[in-house]
């Protein structure tokens, strides 16, 4: 009698693990299991096996080493996934057009209540660079992030982790799943995390819980229907205010600001957010030529925000002013997808053609007060634990409907891959505002827009491996608020250009990319120049740039990741003829990073791995005005300094020096080795200066079946 031999499919899809750090087929870009090779546009794909290589503990941080983003402008904290790309995008409301999960948009609130993603339930996260409005609808021209979850597999597996680091951070996680039944047809999967970890900054923390049960049926090879859900609970997400430029950025009579200081108060400084979601994912192939799918997802967060913020420094450059804030949000929203694929040639051409139908629906509601009183505090001797009062609230209503219908056909002609799209949008808003707090009164507003977009790419497949591209690309983007008659805005457009060339050679594990782009916003908004106090439509912003991305398996054991970015970013129309030609805040025209990862196969130490990594970030915008004024010094240049940090790992697998710790693997991660103390970004000179995250050291011990 022989051992039974186990064989298993370890061919990669769109949404499924991948071998190591080099993906081949992804859907971000085209909503179909497509060959990266064959896209004609930039897209990036973040494995799994990478996210844990680098101990990144947050979506941002998983970006870290990829080309056309910058994604921790805001970084000591895990409340939000910021992210810049091709020189768009940043925080707040441009967060909801980035983020996407599964394919789905993230929906979120009228201020603050914003999704993020634990990274411990994804298996890869795509970017997609540039207009992608086609298939996704309302988007920041930049590009997006499509986060995809882990799904259940028809292996059985197990994993259970603990870690424990610096700030006192202590974490556990699991991730179970397997068939249910003989015959596979039935699979689920469970994945749980629990974290409570201090800041750098005090008096604050981060902690979050959070658990993600999905269940698949597969009936027959045709058919298949993938149930995604998962509940987070936030607590505590850490310090995102800023500090003055006096201090951080510039050198200040009293010495710096310490990055460890705290400019709110103890008794009045917390933001929790609380996540729901449920969803799934149907597809349906009747034949060889005919497909169907569908995807939802409903989607509920409560957040609640108090905080005591920097507001100025006074003229001793040790006070800071500050001001309170108080916001509760709840939102409800929902996402559906209907697709519907052909396959057939005609003639010489081969076709993928998909028609499809997208809805959104999201109700949001919040209780707003930016005002009140908060005592100030002297930086080198704060006192806390001082009372605060906030004016009154001010309620907000809004309802929004989206509905797209959308084309696309992919066609091969032998070495020839063409991409062609277009879309159709409709807009519906509804909101209605409290005139001022504790009134009776309430204005209502109603905007209905709509938008064309459309996309067009070509590729050549040599037989070498190369494949040049050219693609043109269109996006738009929502606009709230009202003109001086009252009048709605028209959503903004994005136009882009592209050309690059991909290299897969056959034979060589390894994926290189390079991209050249002419982006353009147009309908940004820009002051009235007759009502300053309103503004109008007649802003322009232009981004032009290139960026080269190489992920490489040198030999086995041995990945390398290779990013450079160059984006020329310009404000090219505004009636402040002072923000004419300036680069927008917190763009750096220069950023790049090296990633190195190889794992001993061999000898007596075997199954240890090392990995380091350097990342670099370009000099950026500081103030939109260009300039930082501060009381009793000269007006200097709004610039914040480039910075360099040197990531590390070493790890060990147990078992594969020692049978019986066969599954044991042990793990250290130092983010910023060198503890550099350092500014990653300011966007006013009186309270927008923000510190990045000092020496980080994890310790991870898993162990995996």
């Amino acid at each position: 009698m022989l051992d039974t031999i186990v064989v298993e499919d370890t061919r990669e899809t769109a949404t499924g693990p991948v071998n190591g750090y080099i993906a081949g087929r992804s859907a971000t870009a085209t909503k179909t299991d497509t060959p990266l090779i064959e896209t004609p546009r930039s897209v990036s794909v973040i494995p799994r096996e990478q996210i844990v290589d680098q101990g990144a503990q947050s979506v941002a941080q998983a970006l870290r080493y990829s080309a056309g983003v910058v994604s921790e402008t805001r970084p000591t904290n895990g409340r939000y996934d910021s992210v810049f790309m091709r020189g768009f995008g940043g925080g707040g409301t441009q967060a909801a057009y980035i983020n996407y999960l599964d394919g789905l948009k993230l929906q979120r609130g009228i201020s603050y209540a914003i999704p993020s993603t634990e990274v411990y339930g994804l298996e890869r996260i795509e970017i997609l660079r540039g207009p992608a409005s086609v298939l996704f609808g309302q988007v920041n021209p930049g590009g997006i992030v499509n986060q995809v979850s882990k799904r259940p597999r028809a292996t059985p597996h197990g994993e259970i982790q603990v870690q424990g680091g610096t700030w006192n951070r202590v974490q556990g996680a699991f991730d179970i799943g397997g068939p249910v039944d003989p015959e596979k047809t039935l699979l689920y999967r469970v994945v749980g995390l629990a974290r409570t970890s201090d800041t750098q900054v005090d008096f604050t923390k981060e902690e979050r819980i959070y658990i993600a049960p999905s269940v698949t049926w597969q009936p027959t090879e045709a058919t298949s229907l993938t149930i995604l859900s998962s509940y987070q609970r936030d607590p505590e997400t850490g310090f995102y205010g800023g500090l003055p430029a006096a201090g951080t950025r510039l050198p200040n009579p009293n010495g710096r600001i310490p990055s460890s200081f705290f400019p709110g108060d103890p008794i009045f400084e917390g933001f929790s957010r609380n996540t729901a979601q449920i969803g799934y994912e149907f597809s349906h192939r009747f034949n060889e030529t005919w497909a169907v799918r569908q995807n939802a997802r409903f989607q509920h967060i409560e957040s609640k925000f108090t905080t005591v913020a920097a507001a100025s420094l006074a003229s001793n450059l040790r006070t800071i002013m500050r001001r309170p804030a108080y916001s509760r949000e709840r939102t409800n929203g929902f996402v559906l997808d209907n697709q519907v694929e052909a396959r057939f040639n005609t003639g010489a051409l081969q076709h993928t053609a998909m028609v499809g139908f997208d809805y959104q629906y999201n109700w949001a509601n919040r209780s707003l007060s930016s005002g009140g009183t908060a005592s100030p505090i002297n930086f080198t001797n704060p006192i806390y634990f001082q009372p605060v009062t906030i004016a009154g609230l001010n309620y907000t209503d809004r309802e929004q409907n989206f509905a797209g219908l959308y084309a696309q056909d992919q066609i091969r002609l032998d070495k020839w891959a063409f991409l062609l799209g277009i879309r159709q949008d409709w807009v519906e808003t509804r909101q209605r505002t409290q005139a001022s707090p504790g009134s009776s009164v309430f204005n209502h507003t109603k905007a209905t827009d709509d938008a064309f977009s459309g996309n067009a790419g070509v590729v050549y497949l040599f037989d070498n491996g190369l494949a040049p591209y050219a693609s043109f690309s269109t996006s738009f983007e929502p606009v709230s608020g009202t003109d001086y008659y009252g009048g709605t805005f028209d959503p903004s457009e994005g136009e882009q250009y592209e050309i690059g060339l991909k290299y897969q050679p056959t034979g060589f594990n390894s994926f290189i990319q390079f991209s050249a782009f002419n982006l353009t916003q147009t309908n940004v908004l820009t002051s009235d120049p007759i009502n300053p106090n309103f503004s109008v439509q007649t802003g322009e912003i232009r981004s032009r740039g290139f960026e080269a991305e190489a992920r490489i398996n040198l030999f086995d054991g041995l990945n390398v990741i290779a990013a450079y970015t160059f984006v020329d970013a310009k404000v090219t129309k505004d009636n402040n003829l002072n923000t004419v030609g300036r680069t927008p805040v917190g763009v750096p025209k220069h950023s790049a990073s090296l990633w190195g990862h190889y794992t001993l196969s061999q000898g007596p130490l075997r199954g240890l791995s090392l990995g380091a990594g350097v990342r670099y970030i370009g000099v950026t915008p500081g103030d939109s005005t260009g300039w930082f004024s501060v009381t009793g010094y000269p007006p200097v240049r709004a610039t914040v300094p480039a910075y360099t940090l040197v990531d590390a790992m070493l790890s060990y697998d147990l078992g594969a020096r020692f049978d019986e710790l066969k599954g044991f693997n042990v793990a250290v991660n130092a983010n910023n080795l060198f503890d550099k103390e350092y500014v990653s970004g300011c966007y006013a000179v009186n309270n927008g200066c923000v510190y990045g995250p000092r020496r980080t050291i994890l310790g991870t011990l898993s162990y995996r079946w």
